[in-house]
């Protein structure tokens, strides 16, 4: 052997990869945990699927239309650039108004609910045997909720008002209490349904309105079908398609009648304006009438042409008859003259155009006198009597004549002046007629004014009347409410997949945190994370209660002996090798390690020892089946000259591989000072002369200095770790000392480790070993060992 450190013990691995495989089978250990919380998980997820609310969504689309596709005007210049004019923000804060959803509660009667109450579960019903009004004796709206709880009987209802605790028992079930505190009517949904649902109970809340119409407006979810689009896609979740599908549909029946009555309203407005202007049109147009009226009638005016006609034709009829006035003045004045100027009777001019007829009359009986009086004074004498009678009468004539131009004249001349005051009538009257006409087109200027107007205001009534008739709402509908088949919640695939994935990841979690919480360490591996400077010698299994667990930790701590040889130095004086086993603190086993050690050499025929160092709490008696008190050992050799070691030795009970044995005798209360004496070193010498193997059992080196002390008379120290209890920070320390060269040639042996449990030994270490520490250890039951 070499006197070094063997070159196998000192190999260490540039790096420390994660062995994948190990941390797997760290966690696969515990595989039973992980079967059982998936079947719990599964469980619980076909319980909820069971009892839980299926939930499906229900879809409307609507189009909604400009002002302009309305009303078909294909001229859009926004459409040039495919750029939609509809602010479809708006339309959506309208649709979630809560104005809307109020009118829909109210139509629907949503804010009453009806609740199911089973053995198990409570679950909304939409479909009751049942339907309740509330009778609001105030018309303030509802403002806390209210609850009552039903039950059908064979008779009627046990009603109880959750609030009150008052309790109402009815007889049939057409109920009308209208009291307080039932201010309620009940009529079966539908005939003969209550037979069918006795002893059922359901639970009836009555909300505001206001509050329900939130949660609605809430729970209506509207975005746009696709970028650039004017349509809208409606969808809300319940467990009740066919009633989702009602209030998706109501609705947009309500925005549709609201975007209508909106636009009613402005042709509303507009025919109540023009009702009321009528009603002012046509006073102004009576008093306009009667202006023109009286003004006409002062005025002698019925139409201005037509009078302005008839006053120039009397004006032309006034001169006319002024000019045959004059005219007869100047023939009657011709005939006086004529008839006057006759020195002798001579015919007078008859049929001048006179209009007298009695003048004419005279004229023509003078004339016919003449004749007479001109043929007899052809044939008779100027003396003749009949030519005297003749003359006597002609002259009377002419008299007569004369007399009657007169009077004729006097009567011409009367109707001339009369007639001139008329034709000065007439021209005042014609040249009047300007102004009165400028007065009575004034008049008739307002009155056609005020007529178009009437006339306008009828037109726009008319219009606004068909706009009422004819108003479409701005929306086209593309799709009706459809409830999906699908639920959208609870997916049962998802659910098992997460109840699975919980099941896995809670007990990982929960291992996960374990092993990271651990401080201990376990296994091989754990030393070697945190160290790579000391040689693991061994790794000591659990001991069972089994035959075959003793036989295997025999070859162990055979294996452990072979491994301490590799690295204990050979020593040119053949003297025994000083083999000191540690630990850090007490329990990790290093006294059951020591024992098994020095039994392990005992049985490869070599002379061995074992001396217990340990004064603070030694355990080495355990395995003689004695008593510390009745054996004297190293502390009573150490403290008292006269005591000889080799009289303090005990033998072991196997008489075919023995071993001696030196307890530590009684606890002194100064072991540092013992230890550190001549007498021990020589002790020592007289060891390694006498035995091939010493195996000094010594105290904890966290928690006294006692083993560093004597670390120096070692060839070899077994620093003993503990699986289990031995913490990870420990090892560090241990690590550190053998750096430090506080202690000699340090080799690890980790001990009580459970390959059973322990992944990674199944192939060559499956031993299924137990650790005892000097007791009977009971044998586990199969299912303890996951735990």
């Amino acid at each position: 052997m070499n006197t070094e450190r063997n070159d196998y013990f000192d190999f260490i691995e540039d790096e420390n990869p994660v062995q994948i495989k190990q941390v797997i089978g760290q966690y696969l250990r515990y595989w039973p945990w992980f079967i059982g919380t998936i079947v719990l998980c599964l469980f619980i997820a076909s319980l909820y699927l069971r009892y839980a609310d299926v939930i499906y969504k229900t879809e409307a689309k609507v189009k909604i239309l400009s002002d302009k596709e309305n009303a078909n005007f294909s001229l859009d210049v926004s459409k040039l650039f495919n750029k939609s004019s509809i602010n479809l923000e708006n339309e959506i804060a309208l649709f979630k108004s809560v104005h809307l959803s109020e009118s829909v509660v109210q139509n629907l009667e949503l804010n009453v609910a009806y609740i199911y109450n089973s053995t198990v579960t409570s679950k909304n019903t939409f479909n009751p045997p049942f339907v309740l009004t509330y009778l609001n004796s105030t018309k303030t709206p509802l403002q806390s909720q209210v609850q009552y709880s039903i039950t059908i009987s064979k008779t009627g209802y046990t009603i109880v008002n959750v609030v009150t605790g008052k309790t109402n028992l009815t007889k049939g079930y057409i109920v009308d209490l209208g009291m307080s505190p039932f201010p309620i009517k009940i009529r079966p949904s539908k005939p003969n349904i209550m037979t069918s649902n006795i002893d059922k109970n359901f639970s009836v809340i009555i909300s505001p309105i206001r509050k329900i119409a939130k949660q609605l407006s809430n729970s209506i979810s509207i975005v746009p079908d696709a970028d650039e689009s004017d349509i809208l896609s409606l969808s809300i979740q319940g467990t009740d398609g066919s009633h989702s599908e009602k209030i998706l549909n109501n609705l947009i029946s309500v925005f549709e009648n609201d975007g209508i009555t909106d636009k009613q309203e402005i042709s509303q407005r507009t025919i109540r304006f023009v009702e009321d202007r009528f009603v002012y049109l046509r006073r102004e147009l009576d008093s306009i009438e009667i202006s023109k009226k009286e003004y006409k009638k002062r005025n002698n005016l019925s139409f201005i042409n037509e009078d302005a006609g008839s006053s120039l034709l009397e004006k032309n009829e006034k001169d006319k008859a002024s000019y045959e006035i004059e005219s007869q003045l100047l023939l009657v004045k011709l005939l006086k003259n004529n008839v006057s100027s006759q020195k002798v009777f001579e015919l007078l001019p008859a049929d001048i155009g006179i209009q007298n007829s009695a003048v004419n009359g005279l004229v023509s009986e003078y004339n016919s006198s003449v004749f007479t009086y001109q043929k007899l004074l052809t044939s008779a004498g100027a003396n003749n009597p009949s030519i005297q009678n003749l003359v006597s009468g002609l002259i009377k004539q002419k008299a007569n004549i004369l007399n009657s131009v007169d009077g004729y004249t006097r009567q011409l001349k009367t109707t001339l002046n009369k007639s001139e005051s008329a034709q000065r009538n007439a021209e005042g009257s014609f040249s009047s007629l300007p102004e009165k006409e400028k007065v009575l087109r004034s008049i008739e200027r307002q009155q056609n004014l005020k007529e178009s107007l009437y006339l306008l205001l009828l037109q726009k009534k008319e219009e606004a009347s068909i706009n009422v008739a004819v108003t479409v709402p701005n929306t086209k509908i593309i799709d009706y409410a459809i409830t999906n088949n699908a639920p959208v919640s609870p997916q049962r695939t998802k659910i098992y997949l997460v109840a699975f994935l919980l099941g896995l990841v809670f007990p990982l979690g929960i291992l996960f945190l374990v092993f990271k919480l651990d401080n201990k360490i376990h296994n091989a591996t754990d030393v070697e994370n945190q160290t790579r400077l000391i040689p693991i010698l061994a790794e000591l299994p659990s001991l069972s209660d089994t035959k075959d667990s003793i036989s295997q930790s025999l070859e162990a701590f055979r294996t452990l002996a072979y491994n301490t040889n590799f690295i204990t130095p050979v020593l040119e004086n053949k003297e025994g090798s000083i083999l000191f086993v540690a630990s850090s603190i007490k329990g990790e086993g290093k006294t059951f390690v020591s024992y098994n050690l020095a039994k392990a050499y005992s049985q490869l025929e070599k002379k061995v020892i074992i001396v217990g160092a340990d004064f603070r709490n030694p355990q080495l008696h355990k395995y003689l089946d004695q008593s510390r008190k009745g054996y004297k050992g190293l502390s009573n050799y150490l403290h008292d000259p006269a005591l000889e070691w080799q009289d303090l030795i005990c033998k072991t009970v196997d008489d075919k591989y023995p071993f001696d044995i030196l307890l530590s005798g009684d606890i002194p209360p100064n072991p540092t000072l013992l230890l550190s004496n001549q007498r021990f070193a020589s002790f020592v010498d007289e060891l390694k002369k006498r035995y091939d193997i010493i195996v000094f059992d010594t105290a904890p080196t966290l928690l006294v200095t006692d083993s560093l002390i004597i670390s120096k008379y070692a060839t070899t120290t077994l620093y003993v770790l503990r699986s289990g209890v031995t913490e990870k920070k420990l090892v560090s320390y241990s690590s550190k000392l053998g750096f430090d060269k506080k202690i000699n040639n340090m080799g690890f042996v980790i001990n009580d480790i459970d390959f059973n449990s322990a992944y990674g030994y199944g192939y060559g270490y499956n031993y299924g070993y137990r650790y005892g520490y000097g007791k009977e250890i009971e044998k586990m039951v199969w299912y303890k060992r996951w735990i």
